[in-house]
């Protein structure tokens, strides 16, 4: 099961790539922009077609993918001056390589600035689909799990006999559900006479009476049993915790669509926190790799990692609808964090044009109050020198989660 969750997940990631592509695709051609390429994945072609003026292909590394939009760059004279001037020049070569005569009038730099923010919003907003379709079927079709007052298992000592296994020591104090006679299937109905309406009303009348002898009365197999349980009190601050020493049993609810704007927030905001913190988490990366300190499990993690998670999940004891739950929910995670990855405004990232196609935008308004000729395309080749720094820092950052994800993996066991 590990080798099919890892394949699944690999096909998921390249379904993904795929759409986010095609959301840049699709409203270039309806703009009329030729585009030359509709590639999937980094590195030597391992299969392409071409249709119309388009050739699309699957690559050997499946890290990304990419779409040769013609003319992101308007064609101009080549920089004479500047440390930076090679690059720039680079730039500009590569991006009107592929330009021809019928592309005059037709390419991107040409396109109203609204409609480049369209085109390079598009595969973004593609990943942003991706995930809220998946989370409506996960949350929303499915449900997902909630624990009950049923009894699925006992657990027979206290939280303090169990092992770094989870497993009870030999000699450890036996937990009260054992004491008492609690027998998985079980359903508890109320705690000294109090009605148990839910999971967390249990929780709390547990908590509650931590320390104290209750009578517990459950329905076993239709038959209503009361039973005296003294309630271990496991209190380690100011709250009170009670223990019974039980494992509840899980039933799958539909939530709330509240869910998944929820689910996208806490996203957003525990990716921004990672960038925020981003040389402490690299430096928790580099200490994990050289064996000081364990991997944190909130911290960043590459594709590669994320695909051996995938296959940890599908291969957990679990039901087989709660494994597929977990897929879709990483699944879906992954798509978010390529949504809000993708819009930060830095070259080469969609963010980063969609800011320089801000940036023409309000220069072309102030220009037309102020009476002044059309200023044209904003010129991204001016920050290409930017764009290859962010690059370089952006490879050797993936390369290095790559080999902390093989070397000290961050794993649900």
């Amino acid at each position: 099961m590990f080798t099919v969750g890892v394949v699944l997940f690999v096909l998921g990631i390249l379904l993904s790539i795929a759409l986010h592509e095609l959301g840049h695709f699709l409203p270039a051609r309806k703009f009329g922009v030729r585009v030359s390429q509709f590639m999937v994945g980094f590195g030597p072609t391992l299969y392409s077609r071409t249709k119309g003026q388009t050739q699309f292909g699957i690559k050997a590394i499946p890290l990304g993918g990419y779409v040769r939009i013609i003319g992101m760059i308007e064609p101009k004279a080549m920089v004479s001056k500047g440390i930076f001037k090679n690059i720039i020049n680079q730039t500009r070569s590569a991006a009107s390589q592929d330009l021809m005569e019928a592309d005059r009038g037709h390419t991107f730099y040409e396109l109203h600035p609204g409609k480049k923010i369209v085109v390079m919003l598009g595969g973004p907003i593609m990943n942003l689909l991706i995930a809220v379709l998946l989370l409506f079927t996960a949350f929303i079709v499915i449900g997902t799990p909630q624990p009950t007052n049923q009894i699925n298992a006992i657990v027979n000592c206290l939280p303090s006999g169990l092992n770094e296994q989870g497993k009870c020591e030999p000699d450890a104090p036996i937990s009260p559900a054992l004491n008492a006679g609690l027998e998985p299937g079980d359903l508890i109905v109320s705690v000294s006479g109090t009605e148990v309406s839910g999971w967390d009303d249990l929780v709390k009348q547990i908590d509650d009476a931590a320390g104290q002898t209750v009578q517990i009365q459950v329905d076993r197999g239709g038959q209503t049993s009361t039973y005296i349980v003294s309630v271990a009190d496991i209190t380690s601050n100011e709250k009170k915790d009670g223990y019974l020493g039980f494992q509840p049993k899980f039933t799958l609810e539909r939530q709330s669509l509240l869910e998944i704007p929820r689910f996208i927030w806490l996203s957003a905001k525990g990716i921004f926190e990672l960038i925020v913190n981003l040389p402490q988490r690299i430096s928790g990366v580099v200490a994990a790799v050289l064996g000081d300190q364990p991997r944190d499990p909130n911290g960043p993690i590459s594709v590669v990692g994320v695909t051996v998670i995938g296959g940890e999940l599908a291969a957990a004891e679990a039901p087989l609808i709660y494994r597929g739950l977990d897929l879709l929910v990483l699944m879906a995670g992954m798509n978010l964090a390529l949504f809000f990855f993708n819009l930060l405004p830095l070259l080469p990232l969609d963010g980063g044009h969609i800011l320089g196609a801000s940036v023409e935008w309000v220069r072309k308004l102030f220009a037309r109050l102020r009476g002044k000729p059309d200023p044209g395309a904003f010129d991204t080749a001016r920050l290409s020198p930017l764009a290859f720094i962010f690059g370089i820092f952006l490879l050797g950052f993936t390369l290095l989660l790559i080999y902390a994800d093989i070397v000290a993996p961050i794993s649900l066991n």
